[in-house]
C-alpha cells in the first residue's frame, strides 16, 4: 500500500481534524496553507503545459491551411497564388493566432517574388469575422472558415485558462491575506 491518502479519505481527515477541538491547530494550520500555496503553484504549472499543448494543438491546424496552401501552389489553380497566410505562436503566457494577407512583388531583374505580409486585425471577440477574409480566392474561402473554426475554438479555450491563472493569482493573495487573518485573530480571555 502507497504512503498516499487517496483524495476521499484527504477530504475526511481535513474535515475531522477542523472539528476536533483537543487538537493544537498551529501545525495544521501551517500544513493547509502550504497543501493550498502547493495547489496553486501546480495549477499554474499546469496551466502553462496546457497552453503549450494548446499551441501544438493548434499548430496542427496552421499546418492543415498550409498544406492546402501548398497544394494550389501551381499555374493550374485557378487564382493561385493564394494570398492568406496564418500563424501560431507560443511566446511567454501568450498564445497568438492570428491571419494575414500577403501580396507578391517581383524583385528587379529577377524571376523570383518577394512577399510581404499585412497582418489583419481581429475584430471578433474568439474568431475573425468573415469580411476580413473577402479578398480569398474560391478555393482558399473555404480552408480558411474551416481553419477559423478550429482558431476559434482553441481562442476560447485559451481564454478560458486565462480566467482560471487569474484565479490563480488571487487565491495567491488571498491566502497570504487569510493567513495575516489567521495569525492575528484575538484569542478569548
Amino acid at each position: 500500500m502507497s504512503g498516499k491518502m487517496s483524495r476521499e479519505n484527504t477530504i475526511k481527515m481535513w474535515n475531522q481534524v477542523g472539528r476536533d477541538k483537543t487538537l493544537k491547530h498551529d501545525q495544521g494550520m501551517k500544513l493547509a496553507l502550504q497543501q493550498s500555496r502547493a495547489m496553486v503553484q501546480s495549477g499554474e504549472e499546469a496551466l502553462e503545459i496546457e497552453q503549450a499543448r494548446l499551441g501544438y494543438l493548434t499548430q496542427l491546424i496552421a499546418n492543415n491551411f498550409w498544406n492546402h496552401n501548398l497544394a494550389h501552389r501551381t499555374d493550374k489553380t485557378p487564382g493561385y497564388p493564394g494570398h492568406h497566410g496564418c500563424r501560431v505562436r507560443h511566446r511567454g503566457r501568450k498564445l497568438e493566432i492570428s491571419w494575414y494577407y500577403n501580396s507578391f512583388h517581383r524583385k528587379p531583374g529577377s524571376e523570383s517574388k518577394r512577399v510581404f505580409s499585412e497582418h489583419i486585425c481581429k475584430d471578433g471577440q474568439h474568431r475573425y469575422y468573415k469580411t476580413a477574409f473577402n479578398r480569398a480566392q474560391p478555393w482558399e474561402k473555404t480552408v480558411i472558415l474551416e481553419t477559423e473554426a478550429g482558431f476559434e475554438l482553441a481562442r476560447k479555450i485559451n481564454a478560458n485558462n486565462t480566467k482560471i491563472r487569474r484565479l490563480f493569482d488571487q487565491n495567491r493573495k488571498l491566502l497570504a491575506e487569510l493567513e495575516t487573518h489567521l495569525n492575528t485573530m484575538t484569542e478569548p480571555e
